[in-house]
């Protein structure tokens, strides 16, 4: 089916107007005059955009836009609209709109957000790139721009977290795409191999060289090279290295003749080769060389808006392969990955998911299904909610003398618990107790007559299920409001039975 863009509207004007305008790109217009039809439409077409007249759709729209996010989650969704609020735009984009333009529209404007979210979505497509974070984005317009160049690239960013797959990209999208794309890991072959691997070699070179070799350069030639790990690359290997990046000339191992490589170099590294130049491990020039342009690739824990994405097609791709179920995923267990510090990044996310799915036991994933030994999120914030900033000056203050003694109250239960392992491994028994309380009561334990601990819990359940109430039961925007982390909030809901 070719590619097609949906538009809802019942504005005669604006069609004609993106008709007459080209703004399409060679796609399909479709037209429809509620949100409500558009819905039920996406499966038959998957749009590469949907744009929406604010003029002509006044009704359930944020219910409609949950929907679509649900069903197309990757889909491109554009609100045109005349002048409204704040407060209501930034409604609008909670609920799932990408881009919002001012109507009347204007002819070069609306022809470059289209041609652009048009361009994006089929480079999306080709590439199978899966997130729609800003960071994400920021590097897709990098590639784009880079890819149709011979310019050396250098692709920093964590392991796991895509180094490669952005270099063939720019490979699959330059000049280069027909011909040969080859990898070599720099840190993987011990020096003499990785000589031989670059370069080449001639028969008798060394003890075994039975033939002659053509290394990565001959045979990566008119392509791309990519060398990742350049950051473990031999100081001998960085020479040579340099000198064919200045020249394009090298010899094989054991030869003599001078040889060409037109070759377009991609480099890779997860350490921080700034450093490694002040330490010496790393030759600057060469640095200058295969840096004249970095595309920082984010770490996942940097970009969690695109794990939900990032979950449902490790889904689907383990349901093709294995045929397990399309699962669903419980609310609680989402936002945990979401909250995770994933170190091993996409790739450790990847295994996490099939993991789960390979040995789940319905078709639905939820905490139970973690992984043994996952390290689940740790909340470094304060235990408890900050004091609302609109409490009377006497409510406020009996709010932070309730936290201090609570606070207090829990350091010297710690306190005392150390000391009774000492009194225990000492060979002691209730001296430690009666000779700090007189009464045999743990210090800490009778403060306050009040009982302050329940008078907060009690304080913080009404916070949080007055939030959650406010916000029609959307957790992110119930922490934003109380001024918490969600990981703080699912934390507490937990603790109070309100989950």
């Amino acid at each position: 089916m070719s590619d097609s863009v949906f538009i809802v509207t019942r504005e005669q004007e604006l069609l004609d107007q993106v008709d007459q305008w080209g703004l399409l790109e060679g796609a399909a217009l479709i037209t429809f005059s509620s949100l409500k039809e558009a819905y039920s439409q996406l499966d038959t077409y998957n749009p590469l955009l949907l744009l929406v007249d604010r003029r002509s759709e006044v009704g359930m729209v944020l219910g409609f836009l949950r929907k679509i996010r649900r069903t197309l989650p990757m889909l491109e969704i554009i609100f045109l609209e005349s002048s409204r609020s704040d407060n209501v735009r930034q409604t609008e984009q909670m609920a799932g709109v990408d881009t919002l333009i001012d109507l009347p529209v204007d002819e070069k404007d609306l022809k470059l957000q289209l041609g652009y979210r048009i361009r994006m979505k089929h480079f999306r497509r080709r590439c199978k790139i899966i997130g729609k974070s800003q960071k994400l984005e920021q590097i897709l317009e990098m590639i784009l721009q880079l890819a149709p160049t011979d310019i050396t690239v250098l692709i920093t960013g964590d392991s796991g977290t895509g180094k490669e797959l952005i270099a063939q990209i720019l490979h699959r999208e330059s000049r280069r795409k027909g011909e040969p794309f080859l990898a070599l890991n720099c840190g993987a072959l011990p020096e003499g191999t990785l000589e031989s691997e670059l370069f080449g070699h001639e028969r008798g070179a060394f003890t075994g060289a039975q033939s002659a070799h053509p290394g990565h350069f001959e045979r990566a030639n008119g392509g791309t090279l990519f060398l990742d790990e350049i950051g473990e690359l031999p100081h001998q290997m960085q020479i040579r290295l340099l000198r064919v990046l200045e020249t394009g000339e090298f010899i094989r191992m054991g030869g003599v003749n001078i040889m060409k490589a037109d070759v377009r170099i991609l480099a890779a590294t997860n350490r921080d080769l700034e450093v490694a130049v002040r330490e010496g491990r790393f030759r600057r020039d060469l640095l200058h060389r295969i840096k004249v342009v970095e595309v920082p690739v984010p770490a996942l824990r940097e970009r969690p808006e695109d794990i939900p994405l990032l979950v449902d097609h490790f889904i689907a791709e383990l349901h093709e392969r294995e045929n397990t179920p399309l699962f669903a995923v419980d609310p609680d267990l989402m936002e945990v990955l979401r909250s995770a510090m994933w170190l091993g990044n996409i790739r450790e996310l990847r295994n996490t998911v099939q993991r789960m799915g390979i040995l789940a036991k319905g078709d639905r994933l939820t905490l139970t299904d973690l992984p043994a030994g996952f390290v689940q999120p740790q909340d470094t914030s304060s235990d408890n909610l900050p004091i609302p900033l609109n409490m009377e000056p006497k409510e406020a203050e009996r709010e932070l003398l309730y936290r201090s003694i609570l606070s207090l109250r829990q350091d010297m239960d710690e306190v005392l618990d150390i000391l009774r392992g000492f009194q225990s491994r000492l060979g002691g028994g209730e001296e430690l107790e009666s000779e700090m309380t007189p009464a045999g009561q743990p210090v800490g334990r009778d403060l306050s007559r009040e009982n302050p601990q329940g008078d907060l819990s009690e304080m913080e359940k009404r916070m949080i299920w007055r939030a959650l109430e406010e916000n029609h039961g959307h957790r992110r925007r119930a922490a934003q409001q109380l001024g918490i982390s969600e990981r703080t909030l699912y934390r507490k809901l937990k603790e109070y039975g309100l989950g």
